[in-house]
């Protein structure tokens, strides 16, 4: 099949799902703690069975392929330490006028949502990889330009990046997608679960400790006030699996209730 004829075949796949006033994609995060809900492997203590970190948290990735998704989200910072990224710089230039997202070209499997409003990833060519960024609206013409160099797709998440409900929507219905697994850092998880867009939690509880207060969590909402990122929101528990090494997977399905 043509590549113009994939490309049309996307675009009327965007048009149906329009008409059916397609929403977000159904998101799913998919995370691994100790028993404390700390999340810094580095920080892990060691298997009881004798064997290596690696090899038992090995298992999250072989779960993540049963989760499935179409696409994984990441925050800027968890992207660049996986692929060692660069940073661009954009040297004080203006603010794009541009709001339209790009589509660049989908290359092999494996596909990356990433949260990046200031436009800080410097892409490499020829990834083997595909890439969808969340921008603000305050990156330069320059970055949009490398990012089109780069086949790297791009939409905008409002003037500052953050409105991530616009994002998913725009992930649905512009992009095609259904079906997203979320594994951000604490801090991104808490922000998709203040917006209430979380709709499973698929958890691997590690059978081990971090122990130290203020480590990184799961969820971590960041805010001036005592506010309840979860609040209108609560947890059935769907199935529960003890699978190699020690390690279990809880999933958990999320309601809306009122408070």
């Amino acid at each position: 099949m043509s590549e113009a004829v994939i490309q049309w075949a996307l675009v009327l796949k965007n048009l149906i799902r329009k008409g059916m006033n397609c929403m977000k994609p159904t998101i799913i995060c998919h995370m691994e703690s100790t028993v404390d809900g700390r999340l810094d492997i580095t920080r892990y203590s060691k298997p009881f069975n004798g064997k290596s970190l690696d090899e038992v948290l090995d298992i999250y990735v072989q779960v993540a392929e049963e989760v499935g998704g179409e696409a994984t989200i990441l925050g800027r910072v968890t992207l660049q330490d996986f692929l060692s990224l660069k940073t661009f710089e954009h040297n004080g230039e203006p603010s794009t006028k541009e709001r339209k997202p790009f589509f660049g070209k989908r290359n092999g499997t494996n596909t990356f949502i990433v949260t990046d409003p200031g436009g800080k990833v410097q892409y490499d060519k020829d990834s083997e990889y595909s890439f969808v960024t969340i921008l603000s609206e305050q990156v330069s013409d320059r970055y949009l330009e490398h990012l089109r160099d780069r086949n790297v797709s791009y939409l905008f998440g409002g003037v500052d990046g953050k409105d991530i409900n616009k994002a998913m929507e725009t992930l649905g219905t512009d992009f095609g997608f259904t079906k997203l697994r979320l594994e951000g850092g604490g801090i991104i998880n808490g922000n998709f679960l203040k917006a209430g867009l979380i709709d499973e939690l698929s958890l691997l509880v590690y059978p081990g400790i971090d122990g130290l207060s203020g480590m990184p969590a799961i969820f971590e909402y960041k805010s001036e006030t005592e506010e309840l990122p979860a609040a209108g929101q609560s947890l059935e528990l769907t199935s529960v699996k003890q699978l190699n090494d020690g390690m279990v997977w809880l999933y958990y399905k999320f309601h809306s209730i009122a408070n």
